[in-house]
Parts: C-alpha cells; sequence; structure tokens
C-alpha cells in the first residue's frame, strides 16, 4: 500500500490542504490522531493546539501515516522521539530508548471512543466499518502469522506487540468494544442534556451487508461502499424524521454513477488546477454549464 502517495503526492500537492484554513479550524473543531505506541504499549493522541504533535502538514500526515500503518503491509515502522517537544521523523528501525515506534491503532483502541472520552467528549458517534452480526475475531492465516513474525519479531524486536497480534487481543478488545458501544446505545434512555456519564451512538451498516476488503482496488465496489455508509450515516443523524430512510436516495446525489466515467489521475495530470477535484475537472470538461449543474447540485444536497 502506498500510504505516501496518499498523504504526500495527493495531500501535499495534487490537492494541496488549505493549510491555514486547516490551523484556524483547530481552535473549534481540534484534530486528534489516534495510533498504537508499541514500546509504551497503549493509544497514543496527536493533536496540534494541545500536544504540537504537529505544527507543519508534513508532520500533521507523518500522524495520519503512523495510525494508518498496517503491520507488514503499508511500509515500516514510523517513530517519533520521546524526548522531543515537537513531532519529527527520524530514521527508521531505531528502537532505542529515546524513540516510540507507531502503527495503526488497532492495536489498543481499534475504536477510540475512550480517548474521546477520556478528553471531555460528552457526545461520541463511532463509525464502525464492519456491519452488525458479523465475526469480527477469526484465525489469522499462515500468510499472517509470518508477516507478524517477520514484521515484529524479526525486523523489529517487539515481542510483546507480537504475541498481543498472536493471540489476536486486538480482535477480541474490537468484539468486546462493539458489545459495550451496542449495549450503550441499546439502553440509555437520558435525554440528550443529560450528561451525567458519556452518550455513545454506534452507527454500522445492518447484518447481511456486503463488506469491502481492505486490499479492494474495483472503483465501483468502492463506490458501492461508499454509498452504503453515507446512507447510513445519514438515516441516524438527519434530524427530520421524514428524511430518514431516504439515505440511499441522497447518496445517490453525494456519489452519483458520473463518478465512474473518467479516471482522476489522467485529470489530474493534464490539468493546471491541481487545487480543483478531478470530478470537477471532468464536469467543466464534459458540459458547457457544468458551473451551474454542480452549484445546483450542491444546493440540493446541502438543502437535504
Amino acid at each position: 500500500m502506498q500510504l505516501s502517495y496518499l498523504l504526500e503526492e495527493a495531500v501535499q500537492r495534487l490537492k494541496p490542504l488549505n493549510w491555514t484554513k486547516f490551523v484556524s479550524m483547530q481552535r473549534r473543531q481540534p484534530l486528534k490522531i489516534v495510533a498504537s505506541g508499541l514500546k509504551s504499549e497503549k493509544a497514543i493522541v496527536f493533536d496540534m493546539m494541545e500536544t504540537e504533535s504537529f505544527t507543519t502538514v508534513e508532520e500533521l500526515t507523518f500522524c495520519m501515516h503512523a495510525s494508518m500503518l498496517l503491520p507488514g503491509i503499508a511500509g515500516p515502522m514510523m517513530n517519533i522521539g520521546r524526548k522531543n517537544e515537537k513531532l519529527q521523523q527520524i530514521l527508521r528501525n531505531n528502537h532505542g530508548d529515546d524513540f516510540e515506534p507507531l502503527m495503526d491503532a488497532l492495536v489498543y483502541e481499534p475504536l477510540p471512543y475512550r480517548s474521546a472520552i477520556s478528553e471531555g467528549a460528552t457526545h461520541v458517534v463511532v463509525l464502525r466499518t464492519k456491519p452488525d452480526g458479523v465475526d469480527v475475531l477469526g484465525n489469522p492465516s499462515l500468510l499472517e502469522r509470518l508477516l507478524l513474525r517477520r514484521f515484529f519479531l524479526r525486523k523489529n524486536t517487539l515481542p510483546n506487540i507480537y504475541r498481543r497480534m498472536r493471540r489476536q487481543e486486538h480482535k477480541h478488545l474490537y468484539a468486546n468494544d462493539v458489545i459495550v458501544l451496542n449495549d450503550a446505545v441499546n439502553h440509555d434512555t437520558r435525554g440528550y442534556t443529560d450528561t451525567s456519564s458519556p452518550h455513545l451512538l454506534p452507527i454500522a451498516l445492518p447484518p447481511g451487508s456486503p463488506e469491502i476488503s481492505r486490499l479492494e482496488t474495483d472503483r465501483d465496489e468502492i463506490l458501492l461502499g461508499v454509498r452504503r455508509g453515507f446512507a447510513r450515516a445519514y438515516d441516524a443523524l438527519v434530524l427530520d424524521p421524514k428524511e430518514r430512510g431516504r439515505g440511499m436516495a441522497v447518496a445517490m446525489k453525494c456519489f452519483p454513477d458520473t463518478i465512474l466515467k473518467y479516471d482522476p489521475l489522467e485529470i489530474l495530470a493534464n490539468t493546471t488546477n491541481k487545487g480543483s477535484s478531478a470530478f470537477e475537472v471532468y464536469m467543466r470538461s464534459c458540459y458547457p454549464h457544468s458551473e451551474e449543474i454542480l452549484e445546483n447540485a450542491a444546493r440540493a444536497i446541502y438543502k437535504e
């Protein structure tokens, strides 16, 4: 997996993040990024305002890379210097006492609602990727076992993490979190303003819904998965009771079939307007009144 393409080429060059706007938003709605610290053996939360974990877009994408890093699949371990006040990338595979190796939050907090609660959140929405009713445990394949041994024992000398992953303890934690969250929402009859304890709202696809593989590359399948997730979230969160159940109809407007009719890489490679989305560029190139079409579509979506 080329996470560097997403986090460096796309976020920093092809479609650069508006850093000034991002920084201003951190004072009102701070972004918290959760990763697993493999020496401290706990979840680590990065943010901009409190811990100054990141102060530039490069440092932000470093934290995101660490939080998305699947062992043995998405590249080498990420590391931070423990004694440095600000986050900085250092030489990989250097696991001395001064450094903390990082990887995906799934090891210690696969559903990071605990971190949100510990930082004072009173209302927590948890978006789950797996439908209700599926087996979230399973047994590791031979390939997975070989990857774990090579990655955590031979390359990085982290026996405790190897044992945790080998015993599927992270999956047991995920399964327990699903039970806790579903139980909380099914038995919480308090009003919205009662914050004596946190309100927890997990959102997942209904039982029997098809899953999208982690390694799926087919655009049609990915788009269908995006629509299903959007529709479920819309139906759960929309304020107007009359709108509930219309999630898929709204998803079709937000993510139309037209998305599949162009190659985003080809369009971005042939336009000087790198800040625009590839879909916007495609629409302008195909339709003489594309600006009006896009504006009307956006107005209809936001109205709903």
